[in-house]
């Protein structure tokens, strides 16, 4: 009979699988970046958009596509229907690595949140 480690689940030859292993295939899942890529797509984003990032926050990512949150009716109607493919390309090169698949945007008043209205994470924050 086998039993569960305390380093986290099973494994099918019935060993405890490292729960750092356990995590990683969570956060994956779950959709939460890590802080580095977080910046990343931060930085690539507001080059991109120049003025108009402030008006947008990164809310995750999930599965590769990158959720952003716009508080502009006005924007979220350019960056859907005219620039969405500009937007794609310009993150995958800026950001080398093949991630990001998709963005989806929703309206949303941004307010003050931890990381700001820009969706820049401070230090110390994720």
């Amino acid at each position: 009979m086998s039993t569960r480690g305390p380093a986290g689940r099973l494994k099918g030859n019935g060993s405890a699988e490292p729960v750092g292993d356990v995590l990683r295939r969570w956060a994956a899942r779950s959709g939460i970046v890590r802080a580095g890529d977080r910046e990343k797509i931060w930085c690539a984003w507001e080059a991109l958009l120049g003025s108009d990032a402030a008006h947008t926050r990164l809310e995750g990512l999930r599965k590769g596509v990158a959720l952003f949150v716009v508080d502009s009716s006005a924007l979220l109607s350019e960056l859907n229907n005219f620039r969405k493919q500009e937007l794609l390309e310009g993150l995958a090169e800026r950001i080398k690595a093949p991630f990001i698949s998709d963005l989806k945007f929703r309206l949303e008043k941004i307010g003050r949140r931890p990381g700001g209205a820009t969706g820049r994470p401070e230090a110390g924050q994720e």
